[in-house]
């Protein structure tokens, strides 16, 4: 049995003492929580996860990964909503397969500042990455795969604000998919909890451990299928 996990830094381990910092290019940690999930099993771990991946990638790399005849637990945690994703043919990468961009708000080139200045909204944002989230649902579903699936945006959940009908009946088709960490994302329950996060943001080893140890006393509580 393999668990095979999809997401951005927080699941790729970015921070954590193993992830080859030293290194041409980072490597997956075995020291995130679905690593650590994976060993307590016994499961093969293999990481799908990529550094600064908005939804649309993550998507993508979970499509290309679901195979009934490979069984496996997936473990999907999306990322903030306001990433936008894009195929750059001209990129220079290590990663195989696609040549995934991605656009933050914290970007400073000329092409990020004209698409959070002219395209951007919280409410297209919601909706893209709410569709993405549902076709997800429905493909692990259709092949009968197990799956525990979390976010790190609270936004994606938030019914106060840029919803509309299509928004609400996204939210409340994926909100019985959606788990979290004692109803918040694992980066807030880090924070509040006290754990060491590093200085771009992300929870360090013992999160991770506390984490994977939170899931796996109520793992029925967070396996979907």
């Amino acid at each position: 049995m393999k668990l095979k996990s999809f997401g951005c830094s927080f699941v790729f381990g970015t921070d954590l003492a193993d992830d080859g910092r030293n290194r041409p290019y980072a490597t997956g940690s075995r020291l995130t929580w679905p690593a650590l999930i994976a060993e307590h099993f016994g499961y093969t771990y293999e990481t799908y996860a990529r550094p600064g991946a908005g939804n649309l990638q993550i998507l993508e790399r979970l499509l290309c990964q679901i195979d009934p005849a490979d069984p496996a637990i997936y473990v999907i945690a999306w990322t903030y909503i306001d990433r936008f994703d894009y195929v750059n043919d001209l990129l220079a990468t290590p990663w195989p397969g696609t040549k995934w961009s991605t656009l933050m708000p914290i970007d400073e080139t000329e092409v990020a500042t004209n698409y959070f200045r002219h395209l951007s909204s919280e409410y297209a944002d919601k909706l893209r990455n709410l569709v993405y989230i549902k076709t997800a649902i429905d493909s692990l579903k259709q092949n009968d795969c197990r799956f525990v699936m979390t976010y790190m945006d609270t936004l994606v959940r938030c019914q106060q604000w840029h919803n509309t009908r299509a928004t609400r009946d996204l939210q409340q088709y994926v909100e019985p998919y959606l788990c979290d960490f004692a109803g918040k994302t694992f980066l807030q329950w880090s924070r509040d909890l006290g754990f060491d996060i590093s200085d771009a943001m992300h929870p360090l080893e013992p999160a991770h451990r506390s984490a994977a140890d939170l899931i796996l006393t109520n793992w029925n509580h967070y396996v979907r299928s």
